[in-house]
């Protein structure tokens, strides 16, 4: 389970953290404001407990940011160090991970130059615990090192926090037991210390597992006992996490009900604080569980949440920086290379002195020694240090690289997720087999999934037909077209709206209301089919996109509306379209991904024209063969070029 998210097991400055400061942060705040800036207001801001920080997040970032650039602590590494620490804590907190790290290596770097072993063992712990998702195993071992400092240092409240991250990374191992002995030698430490900001977290990690192992009722206990002591605290964040934790819980126990109940309080906790984590994974799982109860409109609307807040913190300016940090790395680690090769080459050069002198002037053997054994030191302390700025810089590289590489891959199963809803809910082949024996589906999404869509029902002895064009592509068109197949299916199967237009005059109503105003929507293509022994009778509704009737080899015009179904300017009814077929004619649906593709030898879009010379071209030919033509017509004309648009074009013989 992943409940812990980026809480409490960052391990940085625990001392700080237990301090029982009776300091506010908005007085603080104040005073830093006020640019009374002194030693005395340093120390209580560091003396700012981890609760009071995550709760405000904002006030707490603006009084690290000052204190980081103040020259007052110029001569205090260990001061300036710390104040780096806390900043990079809440920059973690708010999903700013490339700044965290950064501010991490400085820490480091000044807690190594002043000498303090225990803040420096704080502050590697907490790289390897950000880089869990990196190389696992390599965190455990530097987790265990850490621990091993703090013990023989004995600092209780710091080996405490330790002691939790390193259940938590044996947690994400899969080791179980081993993870529930850590959290509970963590939770006897703090409550030896009374450390009652600690004791709620090591209450969680044992809860969490206990859910896993299906021990509800124990866990419960565990859950109870850390929300009544935060809620005393009012460390409303932590309690946002214990509900997460819950809903994670029945998730497991497959309760939707009970799981959405304990998302949402999660949601109300954390809603008003700048902490990005938390609701980003609330609004994937509300996403997902209205999705399972086939409330597209709701889950739509939590999807997009998600995507924006995930798109916030994993954009492609975070994959620039990789390659940024990459290259500073790879160019730093030749310099030091030079450097450390000059080293040498000044060593040999000195010893093969030091041989010709010693035929000369044996006394000066031992001045000459003293010499070298200086300049092997110094060579040997400037590889060292060579080695581990170029150890540094490798860890932050891939530390970026694989944080990336693993919100990516969540992007993606989130992605396939969405694309195996949206699948079952297509027009299945057997039901347009059933009702339209001779026809074909060419459709092509942009991406895994499609804001383009095709759907069908029976009803009454009708057959409806929809060829429709969602707002936009890729997840969020998706989750769009999910929303209009409701739509669809609730005005024909529950609504009983038999006539074209007037589907879409409701589809567009619960469009405009549900989506608060917002100019989502979709263009659209709605068949009503009757077949009958005597004839085939076609009514139809068109928004913006009309469908093309091929008949004795020349394009019947057909009619649309200007407009989409969704909020436009226009606001009159949709026009209901009547077609007396005959044997042998051609009916096209498509949207606009086709025609406005851009390739061929100029680059330029293929356009509608051409589409339709082409299917008169082809119209003669068995419908398969069609589809095909159609199909490489399309990647002929597009090359090399990117697909632009989602692509959907069906075509129906008479």
């Amino acid at each position: 389970m992943s409940r812990w998210g980026n809480l409490y097991f960052l391990c940085l400055l625990t001392a700080c953290c237990f301090c029982q400061n009776k300091n506010t942060v908005d007085s603080i705040l104040t005073e830093v404001q006020n640019h009374k800036i002194n030693g005395s207001i340093v120390q209580r801001s560091l003396d700012i407990p981890y609760d009071k920080i995550v709760n405000d997040l904002n006030k707490c970032q603006f009084i690290f940011n000052i204190l980081n650039i103040t020259n007052l602590l110029e001569n205090n590494p260990t001061k300036k160090a710390e104040i780096k620490e806390k900043l990079s804590l809440v920059m973690y907190l708010k999903g700013n991970y490339t700044k965290s790290l950064e501010l991490h290596l400085q820490s480091i770097k000044l807690f190594d130059k002043a000498g303090d072993l225990r803040r420096k063992a704080n502050a590697m712990a907490a790289m390897a615990y950000e880089g869990k998702k990196r190389n696992l195993t390599s965190s455990i071992e530097q987790m265990g090192e850490s621990i091993e400092i703090l013990r023989k240092l004995n600092v209780p409240p710091d080996l405490a926090t330790a002691i939790d991250n390193y259940g938590v990374l044996f947690e994400l191992k899969g080791e179980l037991d081993t993870a529930t002995k850590y959290y509970k030698e963590a939770l006897y430490i703090k409550e030896t210390l009374q450390d009652s900001i600690g004791i709620p977290y090591s209450l969680n990690n044992i809860a969490g597992v206990l859910f896993m192992k299906n021990y509800l009722n124990e866990g419960l206990k565990y859950i109870n006992r850390s929300t009544e002591i935060r809620n005393k605290l009012g460390d409303y964040i932590g309690m946002a996490w214990n509900e997460y934790t819950l809903g994670e819980m029945f998730v497991l126990n497959k309760n939707n009900i009970s799981a959405k109940y304990h998302f949402q309080k999660a949601y109300d906790f954390a809603k008003n604080s700048e902490y990005p984590d938390l609701q980003e994974r609330t609004f994937k799982y509300m996403s997902i569980l209205f999705a399972k109860e086939k409330r597209y409109d709701s889950a739509y609307i939590y999807f997009s949440r998600f995507f924006d807040i995930h798109n916030s913190l994993y954009n492609q300016q975070n994959q620039k920086q990789i390659v940024e940090m990459a290259t500073l790395y790879e160019t730093e680690k030749k310099s030091l290379e030079i450097k450390s090769l000059n080293s040498d080459n000044k060593l040999k050069q000195k010893e093969l002195e030091e041989k010709r002198t010693m035929q000369l002037f044996l006394f000066a053997i031992i001045g000459l020694a003293l010499i070298a054994g200086i300049i092997i030191f110094k060579a040997y302390r400037q590889k060292n240090e060579a080695n581990k700025i170029i150890s540094s810089q490798k860890i932050e590289v891939e530390y970026q690289k694989n944080l990336i590489e693993e919100k990516q891959k969540e992007t993606v199963d989130s992605i396939n997720y969405a694309k195996r809803i949206q699948y079952t809910l297509l027009a299945n082949e057997k039901l347009l087999q059933n009702n339209l024996p001779n026809h074909f589906v060419l459709f092509k999404p942009k991406d895994i999934v499609s804001g383009d869509f095709y759907w069908a029902t029976r009803k009454n002895n009708f057959f409806y037909l929809a060829a429709c064009d969602s707002t936009g592509h890729g997840v969020p068109g998706a989750f769009m077209s999910l929303l209009n197949i409701n739509f669809l299916n609730e005005a024909i199967n529950e609504k009983n709206i038999s006539a074209p237009h007037e589907i879409l005059n409701y589809i567009r109503k619960q469009l405009i209301e549900k989506m608060y105003g917002r100019n989502d929507g979709m263009d659209a293509i709605l068949l009503k089919i009757e077949n009958t022994t005597s004839k085939i009778k076609i009514q139809y509704a068109a928004a913006n996109n009309e469908p093309v009737l091929i008949r004795n080899n020349k394009v019947i015009p057909l009619l649309k509306d200007k407009m989409p179904v969704g909020k436009g300017e226009k606001t009159e009814s949709f026009t209901l379209q009547n077609i007396d077929v005959i044997k042998g004619d051609l009916f096209f649906l498509f949207t606009d991904g086709y025609a406005d593709q851009f390739g061929g030898p100029k680059g330029k879009k293929f356009k509608y024209k051409p589409l339709e010379d082409l299917l008169v071209a082809n119209n003669e030919k068995p419908l398969l063969e069609q589809k095909e033509l159609l199909e490489k017509s399309f990647n002929d004309w597009k090359g090399n070029l990117e697909q632009v648009d989602d692509v959907l074009l069906i075509g129906i013989k008479i």
